[in-house]
C-alpha cells in the first residue's frame, strides 16, 4: 500500500508539474514544496479518515462518552500497551495536521486559525462515529486530538520562528518550543510516576464517577471489622525472558520441546510439541494453563485420591499448601483451592486444576494457586468510608450500574478482599456485593481500601 501511494503521488506530481509548465514555461519556479506538503496532506487526512471511519462496521448502536479523562484514568488502572496506545496514538494522530497547515497557509501560522481547525475535524469525526455507529463518540478522543495539533502546532511554529527574518530568533523559538514541550513532558511524568512509585495500580479501580442520584440505598448487612491497617503481599512476576526460561524447564521436564512463542499483552503463549501441547504463562502472578491437546478422546478419566494426584505433579512446578480444599470436578479433573491461607509469611490464594487419566499421567494444570509473600502493612479506608464511596459512585463494576440504571439497591454483603495490581502486589480491596428489588441489578463492585 505504501508503495502504490507512493507511485500515485508521483504520478499526480508529474500530471501537476506538465499542467503548470505548459501554462507558465519558465516565467515561474514550479512549487515543488507547497506541492508536495499538498500531497502529504492529502495522504494523511486519508488516513486520518479510514483509521477513524472506514476501519470498523457499523455496530448499530451509538456508543458514547462524556466523561473527560476516563480513557486515561482507564490506561493509569490497567497500565498495559493497548490501553495507553488508545490515547497516546490518539494524540499522535492529529500531530501532523497541526504541523503541516503553517507549513502551507500562512493564514494557519495564527494559532486560533489552526487550532479551531484541529478542533473542528476532531469533533467531525466523532458526529460522524456518533450518527452512523461507527466505533464510540468519545469526548476523550476530542482532548487528545486537538492536544496533538497543539503540540504539532507549537512544534512547527518554534522551527519557523528561526528563519524569522525580523531577529530575535532565540525568544520566540523558546516560547513556542517551550509550549509544545509541556504537553509531552506532562504525559512523560505519568509513566516516571508511575515507574517510583512502590505499588501498581488496580484495573478494578473506578475510572469515574457514576451518577446515582434518586438512587436508595439499603445495607442489609453489617460492614466488617477492619484494623486502620492491612498487609500487602507481592508475587513473583515474570519478564518475557523468564517466561521462556519457565517453558524451556518445564518442555525438558516433560520431554516436549518449544516450538512456537508468541508474546500477548499479559500472558505468554507457547507452542509445544512432541507430543502436541500449549503453556499460558502470565506475567503478572506467575499463574499458568499446560496442557497436552493429542489424543484426548482415547482417554479415560478417572477419580483418585490426594496423594496420588500430588505424586503425578511432581515434575510440575507447583506449590500446594496442606490446608487447600481438595476435591473432584468430573471428567477427570481435582482441584486444590484456598482461599487467603497465611503460612508464616506468605499467602495462599487460588486454585490449582489438574486433568487426570487412568493411564496415571497429567495431561493438563491449571495453576492459579498463587503463594505471595508479605510486603508490609499500609493505611486503607474504614468500611464506613468505603461505603459511602459506593453511595457516592465511585466504584467499579465494568458498565453494569449503567446498563441496569436501578433506582433502589441492597446492599447483601461486604468483604475486605485482595486483588493483584500491576505490578504484582496484592493489594487490599473492599467488595461490596448489591441487589436491587426489582431482579433487575445484581453484581459485586470493587472499591481499592487503600489510602
Amino acid at each position: 500500500l505504501v508503495m502504490l501511494a507512493l507511485i500515485l503521488a508521483i504520478a499526480v506530481i508529474a500530471v501537476i508539474y506538465l499542467v503548470f509548465k505548459k501554462k507558465h514555461g519558465k516565467e515561474k519556479k514550479f512549487p515543488w514544496g507547497k506541492i508536495v506538503l499538498s500531497l502529504i496532506l492529502a495522504g494523511y487526512l486519508l488516513i486520518v479518515v479510514y483509521a477513524t471511519l472506514l476501519r470498523g462496521h457499523s455496530t448499530f448502536i451509538r456508543v458514547y462518552n462524556l466523561q473527560l479523562f476516563r480513557a486515561w484514568r482507564e490506561a493509569w488502572n490497567n497500565f498495559s500497551v493497548l490501553n495507553w496506545a488508545n490515547v497516546l496514538l490518539n494524540v499522535a494522530l492529529f500531530v501532523p495536521l497541526g504541523g503541516l497547515l503553517p507549513l502551507l497557509w500562512k493564514k494557519c501560522r495564527k494559532w486560533y486559525v489552526t487550532l479551531p481547525i484541529g478542533f473542528g475535524l476532531s469533533l467531525a469525526i466523532e458526529l460522524v462515529q456518533l450518527a452512523f455507529c461507527l466505533g464510540s463518540c468519545d469526548v476523550d478522543d476530542l482532548f487528545t486530538n486537538t492536544l496533538g495539533a497543539v503540540i504539532g502546532y507549537f512544534g512547527i511554529i518554534a522551527f519557523l520562528s528561526l528563519f524569522n527574518e525580523k531577529g530575535h530568533k532565540a525568544k520566540p523559538f523558546l516560547t513556542y518550543g517551550c509550549i509544545a514541550l509541556v504537553p509531552i513532558l506532562a504525559i512523560g511524568s505519568i509513566f516516571v510516576g508511575y515507574h517510583f512509585k512502590t505499588y501498581g495500580n488496580l484495573s478494578k479501580a473506578p475510572s469515574y464517577t457514576k451518577s446515582t442520584n434518586g438512587v436508595s440505598w439499603t445495607l442489609e448487612c453489617e460492614l466488617p471489622s477492619t484494623n486502620d491497617t492491612a498487609a500487602v503481599y507481592r508475587t513473583q512476576t515474570r519478564s518475557q525472558s523468564q517466561c521462556d526460561a519457565f517453558a524451556n524447564e518445564l518442555a525438558q521436564n516433560l520431554d516436549m520441546t518449544v516450538d512456537l512463542a508468541t508474546y500477548y499483552q499479559k500472558s505468554a503463549y507457547y507452542n509445544m510439541q512432541d507430543p502436541a501441547g500449549y503453556l499460558t504463562v502470565n506475567y503478572q502472578d506467575s499463574g499458568y494453563d499446560f496442557m497436552i491437546g493429542t489424543a484426548l478422546s482415547d482417554l479415560t478419566w478417572t477419580e483418585t485420591d490426594r496423594k496420588t494426584i500430588e505424586d503425578a505433579l511432581a515434575i510440575f512446578p507447583v506449590d500446594i499448601p496442606d490446608a487447600a480444599e481438595f476435591r473432584y470436578d468430573g471428567e477427570g479433573y481435582h482441584s486444590f483451592t484456598v482461599h487467603q491461607y497465611i503460612d508464616g509469611s506468605l499467602m495462599y490464594d487460588g486454585t490449582l486444576r489438574v486433568r487426570y487419566a487412568s493411564d496415571g499421567n497429567v495431561y493438563s494444570v491449571e495453576d492459579y494457586l498463587c503463594n505471595y509473600a508479605y510486603y508490609g502493612d499500609v493505611v486503607i479506608l474504614s468500611p464506613e468510608e468505603a461505603y459511602d464511596q459506593l453511595k457516592n459512585g465511585r466504584f467499579y463494576d465494568g458498565e453494569q450500574f449503567e446498563h441496569a440504571k436501578p433506582t433502589a439497591i441492597t446492599v447483601t454483603q461486604c468483604v475486605l478482599d485482595y486483588q493483584i495490581d500491576t505490578k504484582g502486589f496484592y493489594q487490599p480491596v473492599y467488595i461490596f456485593f448489591l441487589e436491587s428489588p426489582d431482579g433487575t441489578y445484581g453484581y459485586h463492585v470493587t472499591i481499592p481500601a487503600m489510602k
